[in-house]
């Protein structure tokens, strides 16, 4: 019961600092006259689409060794990849990828995870929340 406790206070950790980087990313108005975030999600695709395959090997990673805690020697050089994925895709849109890399330290956080899976797995639960708040508050598609 208080592990289920503790996931839970660590779900909900990650969601809000994931909803409080969104509420900072730059905005602008549409023709109608409603507020959007300028930052779309084609923008941010690539480097999604790397962290969720990355999220598969690791799920099949841990099916093949459940005990282990620790990320193989390859996937943690994968790990360690994402971030020129990233710092490629914000240096193409300085204004928007640039700027949630930046305030959702997302640079930071891949340097944290090293070989641990638990940490590659907040790390990925928090994108997962990032792009979600970003639709929430009106991210463009």
């Amino acid at each position: 019961m208080a592990e289920t406790r503790k996931v839970q206070e660590a779900v909900h950790d990650i969601a809000g600092e994931a909803e409080a980087v969104v509420k900072t990313l730059n905005r602008r108005t549409d023709r109608q006259g409603r507020e959007q975030i300028q930052l779309t999600k084609s923008q941010i695709r690539k480097f999604l689409a790397a962290v969720n395959a990355l999220t598969n090997k690791v799920a099949v990673y841990r099916t093949q060794s459940s005990q282990s805690k620790l990320l193989s020697d390859a996937l943690a050089s994968e790990v360690k990849y994402l971030k020129v994925k990233l710092v490629y895709q914000a240096a193409r849109n300085r204004g928007t990828v640039g700027d949630l890399a930046d305030k959702a330290q997302i640079k930071e956080r891949i340097d944290r995870i090293g070989t641990d899976m638990k940490k590659y797995e907040e790390f990925a639960h928090f994108m997962e929340a990032l792009v979600a708040y970003h639709k929430f508050y009106g991210g463009r598609d």
